[in-house]
């Protein structure tokens, strides 16, 4: 397995893949914005394809199965292509058509960007199809990339291709989980939960899982290679240590928040609430210890030193 979803694992293709790809690739309604419908070698060349890339390049087209019965649904991966004369990582994905219009598409291609931008140091990630293929890009829209040109071409006649940049979808990460942070604002269900708060900011806004330490002192221990000091930039984890009151006592679990860009930090407190990152400094735990500022790491830090998925 490689990726897994809320609804999708995607994996290795292999050969005893070929019946559920032949009903996928060899559908002429689903492959009508294509130069050609598959048979039977084309499918076992894609597969073989594929397995190939794995091996050359650590990525290519996954098969996608529905997780609660392990069907194979289609296939949705990281490929690289020839885009208007420019080798570039292309996100494609192939889907039967009694499984269309559900999001599956979405969400894989989604969970193939994140993977794509953690795991490999391309600036940028495209997605390309023949210009009527509406569905098609429409699809990479919705998991943040926009138009980038149409080129003509002698397969497609025309083509169309959409990218979305590493900046732009960290930026969309960080705004989600703000504005999810944001909406917390006042309650009481993260008191004593610094690091579950923002933790669940990052997870549940944007659809990921990370993993890292017990305590936010154990994450921040995790970044020590990595901290920086100042005013942290928007988005990044803060953290503070923190001499907290355990079931066996005084213990140093630390303290953290999300940095907002402009020097305010929100964070689970007594409430979830808004403060500068250096008026944190002065407030009072129940131990009677204060904040001491240790630094902050960028969200790329979080993202690339947890596993996602």
């Amino acid at each position: 397995m490689i990726l897994e979803t809320k609804r999708l694992l995607l994996r290795e293709m292999i050969p005893d893949d070929f019946q559920a790809l032949l009903r996928v690739l060899g559908d002429p309604e689903t492959m009508c914005h294509y130069s050609f419908t598959f048979d039977g070698q084309h499918v076992r060349d894609w597969i073989e394809r594929n397995m190939n890339r794995y091996r050359k390049d650590g990525f290519g087209l996954w098969a996608v199965c529905l997780k609660d019965t392990g069907e194979m649904i289609g296939d949705c991966g990281l490929t690289l292509q020839n885009i208007n004369g420019e080798i570039l990582p292309e996100i494609g994905y192939h889907i039967c058509r009694d499984c269309q219009r559900k999001g599956y598409a979405k969400e894989a291609a989604r969970a193939v960007r994140d993977w794509a931008f953690r795991n490999t140091d391309y600036p940028a990630l495209y997605s390309y199809c023949k210009y009527t293929n509406v569905p098609s890009f429409r699809t990479a829209e919705s998991i943040g990339m926009r138009f980038a040109c149409e080129y003509p071409d002698e397969i497609n006649e025309k083509t169309h291709v959409s990218v979305i940049t590493r900046e732009e979808w960290l930026n969309e990460l960080t705004e989600n989980m703000i504005s999810w942070a944001e909406d917390k604002l006042g309650s009481r269900e993260y008191a004593g939960w610094c690091l579950s708060f923002i933790e669940d900011s990052l997870e549940k806004s944007n659809v990921i899982e990370i993993f890292g330490g017990d305590t936010a002192k154990e994450s921040a221990l995790l970044y020590a290679d990595g901290m920086r000091k100042g005013i942290p930039e928007r988005g990044s984890f803060v953290f503070y240590d923190c001499i907290c009151l355990g079931p066996d006592g005084p213990v140093n679990w630390g303290h953290c928040g999300i940095s907002l860009g402009d020097g305010r930090i929100i964070h689970a407190w007594d409430t979830v609430r808004i403060d500068d990152y250096r008026e944190i400094e002065a407030m009072t735990a129940l131990s009677g210890d204060r904040p001491g500022y240790i630094g902050w790491v960028p969200i790329e830090s979080v993202l690339y030193g947890y596993k996602l998925y």
